[in-house]
């Protein structure tokens, strides 16, 4: 048996017990992948994170994320978390501000910043399928059909992790959603996506662009109180489709769990025509323990 230490952050808040808590194992002691996962189901959090030095001379560490119900391959709140953790435990040397991280889905770069925001660069945005049933839709979040945007598409995008985007009217329709677990299952199952974010430009705040909400009950997160990574996708979507005109974007999530949680999103298009996508926030530690197995 064997004595592990690990972490408890909340990421995207500067306040504990606030934000969407994140698991960190910075030692992974020769651990199964079969006991990656039972680990990730013990911590019961929306995901677990473990940390390897790297094999890549281009990346400073290798991670993997886990949900309690499979590994994914990407995944912001985890990337931001690690970094801050990285960052603030000096597990590279000193005043050291960015740091690489290789994940299955690619290296992700991610930059402490003065304000003490982490911040991530995201990859290329694809724009996939556009569903259109809006009627299955409308089931499976348990909302009227006139509550749909029907200005622009429901659509899935990925900047690593790929999500059902659905526009909403107004913030009561928003906080009205109550998932049907099996039309959403038949949804999923048709777009191949794990989770479902819906969103509206109504919001709690009036510093924020959008209020928003995502679902991946099948992959063990009924709602996730802040998510990184379709933070980035739904800034590219924002941007594509002419809904915001200012790429600096400010998501409030996490309200509807009494997690609130922000999310600092910056789009651009380059000269080549290439997006930059940035997600940022701030963290805190909350726990620190450890495991023996």
């Amino acid at each position: 048996m064997k004595t592990v230490p690990f972490y408890q952050i909340d990421v995207f808040t500067d306040q504990p017990l606030g934000g969407n808590p994140l698991a960190l194992f910075p030692e992974v002691p020769g651990w199964s992948d079969a006991t990656l996962q039972k680990i990730a189901r013990e911590m019961n959090l929306s995901e677990t994170v473990f940390l390897f030095p790297s094999e890549n001379s281009s990346a400073d560490f290798d991670m993997r994320i886990f949900t309690p119900g499979k590994e994914i391959p990407f995944a912001g709140h985890p990337v931001i978390g690690t970094a801050f953790a990285i960052f603030n435990k000096v597990w590279l040397e000193p005043n050291v501000k960015e740091v690489k991280l290789k994940l299955p889905a690619g290296l992700i770069n991610v930059k402490a910043k003065e304000d003490g925001i982490c911040c991530m660069q995201q990859p290329q945005p694809e724009f996939l399928d556009i569903f259109e049933d809006l009627p299955l839709l409308a089931k499976a979040l348990g909302i009227h059909l006139e509550d749909i945007l029907p200005s622009s598409p429901a659509q899935v995008v990925s900047t690593g992790f790929p999500c059902l985007f659905v526009p909403l009217k107004t913030l009561k329709a928003l906080k009205a959603v109550q998932v049907n677990s099996e039309s959403l299952f038949t949804l999923l199952r048709t777009t191949n996506v794990d989770m479902i974010y819906a969103f509206s430009q109504e919001t709690e705040s009036p510093n924020s662009t959008v209020h928003s909400r995502s679902f991946a009950p099948f992959i063990g997160i009924p709602e996730d109180p802040a998510t990184g990574s379709a933070g980035g996708a739904l800034g590219a979507y924002l941007v594509h489709y002419g809904i915001v005109s200012d790429g600096n974007i400010l998501i409030e999530q996490g309200y509807e769990v009494n997690r609130p949680s922000s999310l600092y999103v910056a789009v651009r298009i380059n000269m080549q025509s290439e997006w930059e996508i940035e997600v940022g926030g701030k963290c805190v530690f909350i726990i620190e323990g450890q495991i023996s197995l």
